[in-house]
C-alpha cells in the first residue's frame, strides 16, 4: 500500500483507498472532496516488530488507510502477508466484532485465484491478518513496467478476477476495493488480495465520520453515493474498469481530480477507447451505472470463456517473478533468529549495532537472489548501524558530520505567544504569506495575522460569468493564495495576496480539438513573475507556465507519460520529472536544455526541490543533479521506503525518513551536517500535500506522532540537530489524529492542528 506524493492523483497506482466525504450532488460543482486517510505512526523503538502473534517479521512491505503490511514467516516457514490494523480502528467501539466475524468469513474463500486466509487474531492490541505471500508484482507495476495488456492477456486476466470475485461472493463477502494495486500478476494467474476486512473498516469509517473508503476511478455509482449500497455488483464494476485500465493504461473515466474522477463515474460514459472491440460490450456491461443490470461474476466467468494464464507473462515479467521467487526462497531457508529486545528510540543508532533485521539479511546476503531485493535493505542496516547513509547511498560524502542524539527527556515546549480556535477543514494545510497565516482546503480559505492570531480575512472571489463550477482553493505558492474555476471553454486560475484581495482571473486552458477543456489541476511551483501549473483532461496530464503579470500563456508541454510526475521552476529553470526520466526545460520558452532518464523507479512518487545551482529529486532516496546541465551530483540517505520532501535553506538540504531520523545534508557534496534520531514518531505520509521538515535560520521542525497516537511536534536546533522541546496538547486541544501543520520564520513558529493556531518562540539552548 502506497500513499503518492505526487503532481497528480494516480488511482490506478497502489495506494491506500480514499476516504470520500459525501455531499449533496450539484451538477454545477464538483460534489466530493477528498479526506486521505489519517497517518499513523509506530511505536516508539519499534521501528518495525520482531514479532506479531507467531510470526516472524522480516520487513515492512507498505502501509496506507487500513494499517501496515509486513513479510513475515510462521513456525512451519511459511511466509506470508501480514496485515495489522490501525490502533484508531481498532479502538473503535464494535470494530473487532466486525473485524472477527470478516475474517472468518475470509478464512472460507477457497478460490484459486484469491491466497488463502491463513489466520487473524481480532483481540491483539492491533488486529492483524495473515495471507499467503505471494511473490509476485501488482498489476499496477505490471503494466506501468511492461506495458498495457493484449486481448488474450485480457482474457486471462478477466477469467482470474471474475473467478476470485465469485469465490468471495459466495463466502458473502464484497471486497469493495478492487484496483490494479489489489491484483498480483503471478506465473499461472492473477491474485486478488486485501479482501476480507473491508466491511469492518468501511463500517467504522460511516459509523465514526458519515465517509465511505474506496479508489476514485474504481468505485461504483452506488458506492461513491451510499457506500452501505455496495453488494457484489459494485466489485463487477471495478472489474470492469481494471480491465479498462489493463488495456489502456488508464482508468475508464479518466485522468484529473478526485473529484472529477468521481463525478465522471456518476453521471458521465465510461470511455472505452483502447479496449479490444470483442471485449468493449462485456466491459461495457460490466461499467453500467444500474448495478441491476450488470452482470454477476459467474455470467463474466461464463463469456470470457476459457483463457490460458501463461498470455499474461512477458519475458521481463518472467524475469521479475523469478527474482521475487528466489528472493522468497532465500528467507523462506534463512535460519531464525533469536528474539531479542528492541533497542529504546533514545539510543543513538550507532551504539544499538545490527538490528535483528540486519541479520536476516545478511543470512539472505550469501545468495545471489538477494542481490535485487535485499541490497536495499542492507543499506538501511548500514545505516542504522551508525555507517554514513550518504555513503551506504553510493553519494560521494564521505563525512559523518555530527549526530544530534535525543535527551531521554526532551522538554515541553514553551507556552505560545497566542493561540486562537480554527474551523476545522478537510484536509487543511497551511503556509505563511508575509506576515499572514493561510489555511485552505478545497473549499475554504482563511487568513491570520501572525502578530495576534486574530482572523484577519475569509477567501472569496469574483469568477467571470462563464465560471460554471464553484473555484477551488489550490493553496499557496511564493506569495499569492490561488485557485482554479472551470467553464465550457476555459480553465481560469486566480490569485488572492496576502490580504485577501483578489488579484487577476486568466484563461489559462482552452478546448483542445476534441472540444475538450483541461482544468487546473495544481499549482507547482512559482518562480518570480512566473507560475507552472499541473493540467489535468480527459487525455492526460501537463503542465502550462503562465506570466503572472499578463496572465499570458508562456508554454505548455502535454502527454506526460505518469501520473507520479513534478515539476519544479527556480530562477531560469523549470525541472520536470515524468514517469523517471528528468527534464530541464527554459523557464520562459519551455524549450528542453538537457534530460536524464530513469531516474527513479517507476511508482516511487518523487518530489523537487532546489537552491537554483543544485537540483534534488527526493524519493527513497535524496539524488543531486546540476541544474544547468543535468549532471549527477551526490547521493544520499538511500533507503526502502519514501522520504519526506525536502526543504533548502542555508545551504542545506533537511528530510526526514520512516525511522525517525532527520538529516541536514550539505547541498554542495551532500555530506551530512548532522543526523538527529527523533524522539518521536515522525510522519510520513507521502502524500501529496505531504510536509517535509520546517526550517528556519535557527530550528527544525516536523510533525510527530508519539505514544498513544498523540499528535504533535519536535524541534531541533539547526546548527546541530539537538533536540530542544516538543509540543504534544491533550484533551480538545490536541486537535484529532492528523498530523500538524507547521511554518517558520526567523525564531517564530506557527502550528496548527485541527482545531487550534498557535505561534511559539524558540529557543536554541
Amino acid at each position: 500500500m502506497r500513499t503518492p506524493s505526487s503532481g497528480g492523483a494516480d488511482p490506478t497506482a497502489e495506494q491506500p483507498p480514499f476516504t470520500t466525504v459525501r455531499r449533496e450532488p450539484d451538477a454545477a460543482t464538483r460534489p466530493f472532496t477528498t479526506v486521505p486517510p489519517p497517518s499513523h505512526g509506530q511505536v516508539p523503538g519499534q521501528p518495525s516488530p520482531a514479532r506479531i502473534g507467531p510470526y516472524e517479521v522480516f520487513q515492512l512491505l507498505g502501509e496506507g488507510g487500513m494499517g501496515r503490511v509486513f513479510l513475515a514467516r510462521s513456525p512451519g516457514s511459511r511466509l506470508v502477508a501480514l496485515k495489522v490494523i490501525r490502533p484508531e480502528y481498532a479502538e473503535t467501539p464494535n470494530f473487532r466484532g466486525r473485524f472477527r466475524r470478516e475474517a472468518e468469513a475470509a478464512r472460507s474463500v477457497s478460490g484459486f485465484f484469491t491466497p488463502p486466509v491463513l489466520d487473524a487474531d481480532a483481540d491483539a492490541p492491533q488486529p492483524w491478518l495473515a495471507t499467503a505471500y505471494v511473490p509476485a508484482p501488482s498489476l499496477h507495476e505490471v503494466v506501468r513496467g511492461f506495458g498495457v495488456l493484449p486481448e488474450p492477456a485480457l482474457r486471462a486476466l478477466g477469467t482470474g478476477l471474475a473467478e476470485a470475485l465469485l469465490a468471495i461472493h459466495e463466502a458473502g463477502i464484497v471486497h469493495r476495493d478492487l484496483k490494479p494495486g489489489n491484483v498480483l500478476v503471478a506465473e499461472d494467474g492473477p491474485r486478488v488480495i486485501d479482501f476480507g476486512i473491508s466491511r469492518a473498516v468501511d463500517a467504522t469509517q460511516v459509523t465514526r465520520t458519515g465517509a465511505v473508503m474506496g479508489t476514485p476511478g474504481f468505485m461504483a455509482p452506488e458506492q461513491i453515493v451510499s457506500s452501505r449500497e455496495a453488494g457484489p455488483a459494485a466489485d463487477v464494476f471495478s472489474l470492469g474498469c481494471v480491465l479498462v485500465f489493463a488495456a489502456t493504461g488508464q482508468g475508464p473515466f479518466g485522468a484529473g481530480g478526485t473529484a472529477e474522477i468521481l463525478y465522471r463515474a456518476v453521471h458521465h460514459p465510461p470511455r472505452l477507447d483502447g479496449v479490444p472491440p470483442a471485449l468493449g460490450p462485456l466491459i461495457d456491461a460490466c461499467l453500467d451505472k444500474d448495478p441491476a443490470l450488470r452482470p454477476p461474476a459467474a455470467s463474466v466467468l461464463a463469456t470470457l470463456g476459457a483463457a490460458d494464464p501463461a498470455a499474461l507473462l512477458t519475458e521481463g515479467l518472467r524475469q521479475d517473478l523469478a527474482r521475487r521467487a528466489a528472493h522468497a526462497a532465500v528467507l523462506v531457508t534463512a535460519p531464525p533468529v533469536p528474539v531479542t529486545p528492541l533497542a529504546p528510540a533514545l539510543v543513538p543508532a550507532a551504539a544499538q549495532g545490527p538490528s535483528r533485521r540486519a541479520f536476516l539479511w545478511i543470512a539472505a546476503g550469501g545468495s545471489t537472489a538477494v542481490a535485487a531485493g535485499g541490497a536495499a535493505a542492507l543499506t538501511a542496516w548500514r545505516s542504522r548501524s551508525g555507517e554514513d547513509p550518504a555513503r551506504a547511498g553510493g553519494g560521494t560524502g564521505a563525512g559523518t558530520g555530527s549526530t544530534g542524539v535525543a535527551e531521554p527527556k526532551i522538554p515541553a515546549g514553551p507556552k505560545p505567544r497566542w493561540k486562537t480556535p480554527v474551523k476545522p477543514l478537510d484536509n487543511g494545510q497551511l503556509r505563511l504569506v508575509g506576515n499572514t497565516l493561510v489555511r485552505w482546503d478545497s473549499t475554504d480559505a482563511i487568513g491570520y495575522d501572525t502578530a495576534t492570531g486574530k482572523q484577519r480575512w475569509t477567501g472569496s472571489l469574483r469568477p467571470p460569468s462563464e465560471v460554471t463550477s464553484a473555484p477551488k482553493w489550490l493553496g499557496v505558492q511564493g506569495s499569492m493564495l490561488f485557485a482554479e474555476g472551470w467553464s465550457g471553454e476555459n480553465g481560469y486560475l486566480f490569485g488572492v495576496d496576502a490580504t485577501g484581495r483578489q488579484k487577476f482571473a486568466y484563461a489559462v486552458t482552452r478546448a483542445g480539438a476534441d472540444g475538450r477543456v483541461p482544468y487546473v489541476q495544481s499549482v507547482q511551483s512559482v518562480s518570480g513573475s512566473i507560475a507552472v501549473l499541473a493540467v489535468s483532461g480527459d487525455d492526460g496530464y501537463g503542465i502550462v507556465a503562465v506570466d503572472l503579470t499578463s496572465g499570458r500563456v508562456l508554454w505548455s508541454h502535454r502527454g506526460i507519460r505518469g501520473s507520479d510526475f513534478q515539476a519544479h521552476a527556480d530562477k531560469r529553470h523549470c525541472f520536470l520529472q515524468d514517469n523517471g526520466t528528468l527534464r530541464g526545460l527554459d523557464l520562459r520558452s519551455g524549450a528542453q536544455r538537457w534530460s536524464v532518464p530513469d531516474v527513479i523507479e517507476p511508482g516511487a512518487y518523487p518530489r523537487l526541490a532546489s537552491d537554483g545551482t543544485t537540483l534534488l529529486v527526493v524519493s527513497v532516496k535524496v539524488q543531486a543533479f546540476r541544474a544547468s546541465d543535468g549532471a549527477k551530483q551526490w547521493t544520499a540517505v538511500n533507503e526502502t521506503t519514501n522520504l519526506s520532501p525536502a526543504t533548502v535553506r542555508g545551504g542545506r538540504s533537511h528530510v526526514f525518513d520512516g525511522q525517525d531520523r532527520v538529516f541536514a545534508l550539505d547541498m554542495k557534496s551532500g555530506e551530512q551536517a548532522w543526523h538527529t534520531a527523533s524522539p518521536l514518531n515522525l510522519t510520513t505520509s507521502g502524500g501529496a500535500n505531504s510536509q517535509g521538515p520546517t526550517v528556519s535560520s535557527s530550528f527544525v521542525a516536523a510533525a510527530t506522532y508519539a505514544t498513544g497516537d498523540v499528535p504533535g511536534f519536535v524541534v531541533l536546533r539547526a546548527s546541530d540537530g539537538k533536540p530542544l522541546w516538543a509540543h504534544q496538547p491533550s484533551g480538545d486541544e490536541a486537535g484529532g489524529k492528523t498530523a500538524w501543520l507547521l511554518q517558520a520564520s526567523g525564531d517564530s513558529l506557527f502550528a496548527a492542528s485541527e482545531t487550534t493556531l498557535y505561534a511559539f518562540r524558540s529557543t536554541t539552548s
